[in-house]
């Protein structure tokens, strides 16, 4: 969309507005016996149109969180 503004001594300018889609991916893991939240991860990526691209940023982002596991873990 695109909107004009001008007039009042100020010149033009042109004002642009995207829209996009995001898409999130949250993991919880718990534990079986006792119900309690574990662990959270969580990843979030701007989705493309094409599906192929869609599943290589969602592997990506994936692979990305589990480096946080598990907690307290120092693998990068």
């Amino acid at each position: 969309m695109r909107r004009r503004f001008g007039g009042g001594g100020f010149g033009e300018a042109t004002t642009t507005t995207d829209t996009y889609k995001v898409g999130t991916v949250v993991v919880d893991l718990f534990d079986t016996k006792s119900k309690q939240l574990i662990w959270r991860g969580s990843s979030s990526d701007t989705l493309s149109n094409n599906s192929d691209k869609n599943i290589k940023n969602l592997d990506k982002g994936v692979e990305k969180m589990f480096q946080h596991f598990p907690p307290g873990s120092s693998k990068k």
